[in-house]
């Protein structure tokens, strides 16, 4: 958690919810209980990243096990609730809790492109589907969205499973949990994944999801002087393992018991049994107020007949001065052999701009295009544009944008110099050495960040002693690149990037992965100032330097203005296969350069090319790049101009 808040993004966030917590147990506590209403209804989503699709039936039938003890669990319904008969002398006055909620395993609706076996009308469990790209926490996923989620993964050591202290299901937040700890019964050999003694009744979710939905431990903080924060639970001030008989283990008050039956304990799962009302208030108000609104409708109903719209094209970027059409592309799945003929509309578009579908409809799997054409007389402006597909009995919507703002995404790289060699000063007992390394990069572009990565290359041994740290120009936010990572591994050179996989550690570490917090935390501030990278190092007896690093920061630019006229330039055919001619006339005497860009600003090609005289003509080639829109940038001394082609 202490991780987490580090990110202003999601300790904003947070914030936000736990006003909203706060609230509803005030209310609570005021005797209002005039919003209690029916049940709430929480659909689960479960990813098995490591298991086999051989094992889907097992996998799905292991996931529905932890569904039905949850659904016990927080209920009240367990069997073995019925132990606390012989345990409720020692806590009188109190009896179990119950709460408000059910789970499910959702059936419908499910995300598009994910799993291409999790098919409509089936549980939702993901098998090699890297959730998250492979975390749970704090990283997110917007495919899942709406869905309370379990991630089952290797986890190192002794953990059991891991949650935030109240999480949310907003944006993709996830409880993981180990490969033993999840489910009941013999469990799925064949993919690794079985339930083990003493943590094999699924009783590690229940406490994992106890966190989620803001319940601490009944231990507090290892103190007497610390609590739960509930009048219910007796203060203690440690942990209880193995099966504790009740009564066995005194509280911190004397002549009362510390109640090692509850799931927010340690003991085994054999051994624990009950909430109490006052943790069932605590989730009731929390779900209520936080998660409620964050729910995905409709995805425990049985799914229906129907079909589904997608695209990879949810932005374009479009200039009504140089562009005369933006084309989007549409994947149409059919869900339980619907095949009604679905015909594609479209509202939003730009004044001025025509709409053209091909096909116009489908009545089986298969994709189509929206053209938005007469791009010259339209506004500038984004326009949300609504693409609703319809058939006989179904109608679905799918929208996407048009930023057709003369503007693009480019990305530039600020680099320092190339040998910095900057000693880290070495640290001791877990105290960061004085003084402190701080090297700035300044960037003197005006941006807003839309993506970045950082190239951070150190010579340390034993680089696990060591955190890179990367404060943005305004001095207050801040995220950690590198985070006491890999050990007693030496050296690092590592390109960290949102996109990429997790940390593979050698010696050197070399590579792009996950910066141990995202660098998304940018993303809407300006590019403009003065970037610092402060290295810390805690511990003594390893040295290091740093040697370079490096920004690359994409942004949204206004694009090149064009300064060669219509008899100076062309560039053909376009729409075009990957190949396409440049023919410019200019006396310049320069040389020409060519670059290419993919949507994101991403430089695919470049080249620089002589010329003898005023008539410049050059066949471009781009190799093996997929269909889709880019930009052209073709110089000439100070003069340049981009163009938009389209490779079909």
């Amino acid at each position: 958690m202490e991780e987490m808040l580090k990110n202003p993004e999601l300790a904003k966030k947070y914030e936000e919810n736990q006003k909203k917590f706060q609230a509803e147990l005030a209310r609570r506590a005021n005797g209002d209980y005039s919003a209690r209403g029916a049940s709430i209804v929480i659909p689960v989503a479960v990813h098995f990243p490591t298991g086999n699709e051989a094992d889907r039936d097992c996998l799905v039938a292991l996931a529905q096990s932890q569904v039905d003890v949850l659904n016990a669990d927080y209920t009240a319904m367990n069997a073995d609730i019925s132990n606390w008969t012989a345990a409720s002398p020692f806590y009188p006055g109190l009896q179990p809790g119950v709460a408000n909620i059910s789970f499910c395993l959702a059936v419908s609706d499910h995300p598009v492109g994910v799993d291409p076996e999790l098919l409509e009308g089936e549980p939702a469990v993901t098998i090699g589907y890297n959730f998250a790209n492979g975390s749970g926490f704090p990283e997110l996923d917007s495919n899942w969205a709406g869905y309370m989620n379990f991630l089952i993964k290797p986890l190192d050591g002794t953990t059991l499973g891991y949650s935030p202290l109240g999480g949310s299901i907003e944006n993709g937040g996830a409880v993981v949990m180990n490969l033993s700890t999840f489910g009941t019964g013999s469990g799925c050999p064949g993919s690794g994944i079985v339930p083990g003694a003493p943590f094999n009744l699924g009783r590690t979710v229940t406490h994992e999801l106890g966190h989620f939905y803001n319940l601490n431990h009944t231990f507090a903080d290892f103190t007497c002087t610390g609590d739960d924060g509930l009048a219910d639970t007796p203060n203690i001030d440690t942990e209880s393992y193995n099966c504790p008989p009740a009564g066995s283990v005194n509280a911190c008050t004397p002549g009362q018991y510390s109640l090692t039956m509850n799931y927010m304990d340690y003991v085994n799962d054999a051994c624990m049994y009950m909430f109490t009302p006052d943790q069932m208030n605590v989730v009731d108000a929390y779900v209520s107020s936080v998660l409620a609104s964050q729910i995905k409708p409709g995805v425990c109903e049985p799914a229906t007949p129907g079909f589904n719209l997608a695209t990879t094209d949810n932005e374009i970027f479009s200039c009504p001065n140089t562009d005369t059409e933006a084309v989007f592309t549409f994947n149409y799945s059919t869900i339980l052999d619907f095949n009604e003929t679905t015909t594609f509309s479209a509202s939003g578009v730009p004044a001025g701009a025509s709409v053209a579908f091909s096909p116009t409809s489908l009545n089986s799997n298969g994709s189509f295009t929206m053209t938005i054409g007469n791009l010259g007389m339209t506004a500038q402006g984004d326009y949300t544009i609504t693409v609703t597909g319809t058939s006989s009995s179904v109608t679905k919507s799918f929208d996407v944008v048009l930023n057709n703002n003369c503007t693009e995404i480019q990305c530039n790289t600020y680099e320092s110099a190339p040998n910095l060699n900057l000693t880290i000063t070495d640290g001791a007992g877990g105290s960061a050495g004085q003084p402190i390394l701080e090297h700035v990069i300044n960037i003197p572009d005006s941006g807003l960040i839309e993506s970045m990565t950082v190239n951070v290359n150190v010579s340390h041994t034993y680089v696990s002693d060591v955190r890179a740290v990367l404060l943005h120009p305004n001095q207050t936010d801040f995220i950690y690149l590198w985070n006491l990572n890999c050990g007693n591994n030496d050296d690092f050179d590592v390109t960290f990037d949102d996109e990429a996989s997790a940390i593979t550690c050698g010696s050197p570490t070399v590579g792009t992965f996950q910066p141990a917090q995202a660098l998304s935390a940018f993303s809407g501030l300006e590019s403009q100032g003065d970037w610092t990278l402060i290295m810390l190092d805690y511990f003594a007896g390893d040295e290091g330097t740093l040697n370079n690093w490096s920004i690359e920061i994409c942004s949204e630019q206004q694009l090149s203005v064009d300064e060669f006229s219509a008899n100076e330039f062309s560039i053909f055919p376009n729409p075009n296969n990957g190949e396409f001619t440049i023919k410019l006339n200019s006396n310049s005497g320069n040389d020409i350069a060519v670059d290419v860009f993919d949507i994101r600003g991403r430089k695919i090609f470049n080249n620089s090319y002589s010329r003898n005289n005023s008539d410049f003509c050059q066949s471009i080639k781009l190799n093996s790049v997929e269909a889709g829109m880019y930009l052209v940038t073709v110089s000439d001394g100070a003069k340049k101009i981009t163009k938009k082609i389209i490779v079909e």
